[in-house]
């Protein structure tokens, strides 16, 4: 299943605070099923878009994380796959 984690580094974090940060991410490497990783040229956050089967592996990592970022996690789907639903839909009125 796809997953889009869209994060936002808490404001306020010092320089160690956020070298603590780099340090974890450094010693866990990428997220697990991930697929792409971005920031935000504005140094607020970023997004990954992750594909895993076990929802609980993105929870995990994100636990890893919470002291220094506040994270929105939704499923998505690709554009292909969500056609047939809606056009399913739109056929029923």
């Amino acid at each position: 299943m796809l997953f889009l984690t869209d994060y936002k580094v808490r404001p306020g974090l010092d320089r160690s605070e956020t070298k603590r940060l780099m340090d974890i991410f450094g010693s866990r490497g990428s997220s697990p099923g991930e697929i792409a990783h971005y920031v935000k040229v504005n140094g607020s956050g970023g997004v990954i878009v992750s594909d895993v089967d076990d929802v609980s592996k993105v929870y995990e990592e994100t636990l890893a994380y919470v002291e220094f970022m506040e994270f929105s996690i939704q499923p998505i789907l690709k554009v292909a796959d969500a056609v047939g639903p809606i056009l399913a839909e739109l056929a029923k009125g």
